[in-house]
């Protein structure tokens, strides 16, 4: 990879998505079957503390937009990851109430919200445009190297105990928030413009409405993957942990691939066209489940699941780029991680009070399946030329 894409502040944008997206919100997943067996916290329970990581991402994605007021995006960014780390390290006490780890859990939202608006258009507008799609795809793959870790090291970690798990998950997150800690300072500034640009031309709202709806639409797509799966595989398929969390780190994998291969095919066939052929496979990857239970049909909907879950976030935040230009980047990325967060968060209460009350998981798989094929249209209809990429 080309040494401009591959650059300490790129690697750095790596690293924050790593933190708050890979295992701040999403270790989770593959912990959850190992808290209930071992008797940390009822199915209801897990449940809910899942969908509270989303409450914390719906509040933390408006809160980056007010602190950059008061703080430069560099702190921000730190304690964003700090927090994600903190909420490992302190969901290791046993026995708390249960208070504790819905506020814990909800802080791991928080930071991961904060991490996903702030850092792509951190590293973004410093790199050549020619380069920026291969580049969104360093800083996107982090998530699923994150999946990935916490897939492989938690059922190495939980014969050890279940706080085992929590201290090595926060401690990997630690490690990395200080080896990043002096990346952003000096070479990280949001656009300087972004808070006096201009209004957008009525085609461009019309084209950013359209990506909104569209990623909106994804946030209920993704839900039962990265709430369930594992779960879903380990106690409704009766599949060891070692299984499920060889099927999670799989999604890991394919989503850290995913970014990387996308920003690649975008700068070569364009953002647009390359969103219709994701939302399409990510549908099928979704509906994979209702189709069959055996390991191979798992191991295709977990890879492509992952490949297109961070996939699809990386070509919507570089097509908003597109769309409405550097200046107006970090504002209307804002805006647009904050409706996926509104989405995620209905959508994860009321798929959690489904799987709490119900027999199966595998309704939840049809409705995200039609969800992301709702996506298709809207991205279809877009019909506006890149902005200037100042």
């Amino acid at each position: 990879m080309p040494r401009s894409v591959l650059t300490g502040l790129s690697l750095a944008g790596l690293c924050a998505t790593f933190v708050g997206n890979g295992i701040g919100r999403f270790a989770y997943i593959a912990l959850m079957p190992a808290l209930i067996q071992a008797g940390w916290f009822s199915k209801s329970d897990a449940s809910y503390l899942g969908a509270a990581t989303l409450v914390g991402y719906l509040l933390g994605a408006p809160m980056s937009g007010m602190l950059l007021r008061h703080y430069r995006v560099g702190s921000v960014l730190r304690g964003a990851m700090l927090a994600c780390s903190l909420s490992y390290l302190a969901c290791a006490l046993l026995g708390a109430a249960m208070p504790w780890y819905y506020f814990w859990r909800a802080m791991a939202g928080f930071g991961g919200a904060i991490l996903m608006v702030l850092a792509a258009p951190a590293v973004l507008p410093q790199h050549s445009p020619a380069v920026r799609g291969r580049v969104s795809g360093v800083v996107f793959s982090g998530i699923g190297l994150g999946a990935a870790a916490s897939g492989l090291l938690i059922p190495l970690l939980v014969p050890r105990g279940i706080a085992s798990a929590w201290l090595g998950m926060g401690s990997i997150c630690l490690v990395l928030t200080l080896l990043t800690w002096h990346q952003w300072a000096p070479d990280a500034p949001l656009h300087p413009a972004d808070a006096q640009a201009q209004p957008l031309p009525a085609e461009r709202r019309v084209a950013v409405g359209l990506l909104l709806a569209a990623y909106t639409l994804d946030a209920v797509g993704y839900l039962p993957h990265t709430l369930f799966w594992v779960d879903y595989t380990v106690r409704e398929l009766q599949m060891p942990l070692a299984t499920g969390g060889f099927l999670w780190a799989l999604f890991g994998v394919g989503a850290a691939i995913g970014p990387l291969l996308a920003g690649k095919l975008g700068d070569v066939f364009g953002f647009k066209r390359c969103l219709i052929a994701c939302f399409l496979l990510k549908s099928l990857g979704v509906a994979l489940p209702l189709f069959g239970s055996d390991v191979l049909t798992l191991c295709a909907s977990s890879i492509l699941v992952g490949m297109l879950t961070p996939g699809i976030v990386m070509l919507v935040s570089t097509c908003t780029l597109d769309c409405v230009g550097a200046r107006q980047h970090r504002r209307v990325w804002g805006a647009m991680t904050f409706s996926f967060a509104a989405a995620q968060a209905a959508g994860g209460y009321l798929m959690a009070f489904v799987a709490a009350n119900g027999q199966s998981y595998r309704p939840l798989f049809l409705v995200s399946a039609c969800a992301l094929l709702c996506s298709v249209p809207c991205i279809a209809c877009i019909r506006v030329q890149p902005a200037a990429k100042a």
